[in-house]
């Protein structure tokens, strides 16, 4: 598949419907309110926006594979679709395909520049990797195409940042990100300052944060942890 890459003009965000057509849970769904927008994405053609759609459904369903060919055939139609490189990334990384979906990535970055999502995909995988001055790099670029909506690129930044022991940027863009984070989509970040207070010896502001998170992710994985976590921060104020 042949993709062009190069820098797009940018435009003024003026289609109503491109938050419909961009919009798909995590990366893609984090900056579809960034205040600018590529020649590219408003020229996405109808076709290739209908599979973006059904692999967005089948994604949020868990049918990965299904979800994969859709996204697959979203880019094959149109190859600068940087909204569907990055579902494509999204539903690869949650099939455990990380190589693929660093690829996918890869592309959605090349084929539009100035589009955040591709750079949240990629920091996630530096952060994963611990590779936190790349994860930082990588999220604090994305922070400057979307410095207002994208509660992902203030998460990454935050969590390279407390990694990197800059602890005080750490502790503002992991608020911003929890101020951002209306809909509750990423409870990580309460237990990040969680552990931000942890270490800075403020028990009162670690033990909201916990209770933040436990009662926005009840099925999260670190749940359990975090409630013994709370409970014998409670039983030490208490003595």
């Amino acid at each position: 598949m042949e993709v062009v890459t190069g820098m797009l003009p940018l435009l003024p965000m003026n289609n109503s419907q491109l938050v419909e057509q961009e919009s798909c849970e995590a990366w893609t769904g984090a900056a579809v309110n960034s205040p600018t927008v590529s020649v590219a994405r408003l020229a996405v053609p109808g076709k290739a926006s209908h599979q973006f759609e059904k692999a967005c459904g089948e994604f949020k369903d868990n049918k990965f594979k299904e979800a994969e060919s859709h996204a697959r055939e979203a880019v094959t139609i149109y190859p600068h679709y940087a909204a569907g490189w990055v579902l494509l990334g999204q539903i690869l990384a949650a099939d455990h395909q990380d190589r693929q979906a660093v690829n996918a990535c890869r592309q959605g970055l090349s084929v539009d520049p100035n589009y955040p999502p591709p750079y949240i995909c990629l920091a996630h995988f530096a952060a994963t990797a611990n590779d936190w001055d790349k994860a930082f790099s990588l999220a604090h670029r994305a922070l400057s195409l979307d410095p207002a909506t994208d509660p992902y690129a203030f998460l990454y930044t935050a969590t390279a940042d407390f990694h990197l022991r800059r602890y005080d940027q750490a502790e503002l863009y992991g608020l911003s990100a929890e101020k951002l984070d209306t809909w509750n989509k990423i409870p990580q970040v309460h237990l990040l300052l969680a552990d931000l207070y942890e270490l800075r010896r403020k028990p009162n502001e670690e033990e909201e944060e916990l209770r933040k998170f436990l009662k926005s992710a009840p099925h999260d994985s670190s749940w359990e942890v975090a409630r013994t976590r709370l409970s014998e921060l409670q039983d030490h104020l208490v003595e």
